[in-house]
């Protein structure tokens, strides 16, 4: 069967106008705990802001309420009709370094999000064949911190090696990670992250998986708590590595693309992405115009989209 974005995308579309400030987009992000939020100029999408932009530009961020979402937004949005194969939708992450593409019905009004979580939850198991246990898949050095580090400090960890968090250990055990998310909520409450400890705006749950896990049974761990990290633990209980999304993704670049492209309903040759690209949030750029046309891509469209205003999501777009 096609698999297409419009099967899997996350239904409604968070936005706010251009003339919006940071502060009010980010209060958006934090309460519908989104990653991303679209911007808008005369209802037609002009940019976004992710979660990885927030920790990226965070020290620009902080204490500047008044500044406004169009001088930080990423630009343009990347957009794709809802008849774009899992397949297509998953090269274009790798070739645009993104983890959002915004879907377009045919009357180009937005329709939903269609981002990584969404990726992650339409592989299917036969997509993880020869591939025994997660530990294949997880990266095997897991920055941390310990409770009491300026939050702060944490922050600049995850903007240098552009992770999408830090795990806290106290006494040689894991006891909260400080997340993407986690840095949105605080600039939306302006919380001074030079002024408190990472240990006091963690999140202080971890969810941990063995090494031994197959990646298919970690996937439906991911989505029954509705998160986007595990920690990994050898036999002993003790942290040997962690696990995001981006991880379970790259499966794709591990097996032959005419398998991935049977699955997931490519028409599209997956061996175009580059090798070892991977998903993560980067302004957008843009490839060959015949390469976006062949794809379905466009760099800006909506007409009168319905999502102009913020709505509450059934499920969150990038968990």
């Amino acid at each position: 069967m096609k698999q297409t974005i419009g099967m899997f995308a996350t239904p409604q579309v968070f936005a706010v106008d251009a003339e919006a400030t940071v502060q009010e987009a980010l209060q958006i992000m934090s309460d519908r705990r989104v990653s991303c939020i679209i911007i808008l100029s005369h209802n037609e999408p002009i940019g976004i802001l992710t979660e990885r932009d927030v920790v990226f530009a965070a020290n620009w961020l902080l204490g500047q309420s008044d500044l406004l979402i169009k001088e930080v937004m990423n630009k343009p949005v990347m957009t794709a009709s809802e008849d774009m194969t899992v397949a297509q939708a998953y090269q274009v992450f790798c070739q645009h370094k993104i983890r959002h593409l915004i879907v377009l019905d045919a009357r180009l009004d937005m329709v939903g999000v269609f981002t990584q979580t969404d990726l992650v939850r339409s592989l299917q198991e036969k997509a993880f064949d020869g591939i025994n246990d997660v530990s294949l898949l997880m990266s095997s050095r897991v920055l941390h911190v310990s409770p009491d580090v300026q939050a702060r400090y944490a922050l600049s960890l995850m903007a240098r090696r552009s992770v999408s968090c830090v795990v806290v250990v106290e006494n040689d055990q894991p006891v909260g990670m400080f997340t993407e998310r986690d840095v949105v909520g605080c600039i939306a409450r302006g919380i001074d992250l030079s002024a408190v400890s990472v240990g006091s705006v963690m999140s202080p749950s971890v969810v941990s998986t063995s090494f031994t896990s197959t990646p298919h049974n970690t996937v439906g761990l991911m989505l029954k708590k509705s998160i986007r990290r595990l920690l990994v633990v050898d036999e002993s209980g003790d942290m040997t590595g962690i696990l995001t999304q981006t991880d379970l993704g790259r499966v794709l670049d591990r097996q032959d693309p005419g398998l991935i492209s049977r699955l997931l309903g490519g028409t599209t040759p997956l061996a175009e992405a580059p090798h070892g690209a991977r998903l993560q949030d980067l302004p957008c750029r843009t490839g060959t115009g015949d390469q976006d046309a062949a794809l379905g891509l466009r760099r800006t469209a909506s007409r009168n989209q319905s999502a102009s205003r913020p709505r509450a999501s059934a499920r969150d777009h990038d968990r």
